[in-house]
């Protein structure tokens, strides 16, 4: 029983990881949608950086391993 509350708590601290990250990209396309003048291509690495880091994190939960950070040993 606990060992399921400890995999509940690990994946809730994986969605929230992912949650905090899709907060920064919104607020990245966000400021890529003013007037400001930025450099885009640094926006679109960033992007590419943060979608990179939820698909690592979405990766280790479906992969289950046992060096996964989000799941109990």
């Amino acid at each position: 029983m606990e060992e399921s509350a400890n995999a509940y708590q690990s994946l809730d601290a994986a969605l929230a990881e992912i949650e905090q990250t899709l907060e920064q990209m919104l607020t990245l396309a966000r400021l890529s949608a003013t007037d400001l003048n930025l450099d885009r291509d640094v926006l679109e690495k960033t992007l590419k950086r943060l979608q990179d880091k939820i698909d690592r994190i979405a990766d280790t939960i479906e992969d289950g391993s046992k060096n996964n950070p989000y799941l109990p040993s």
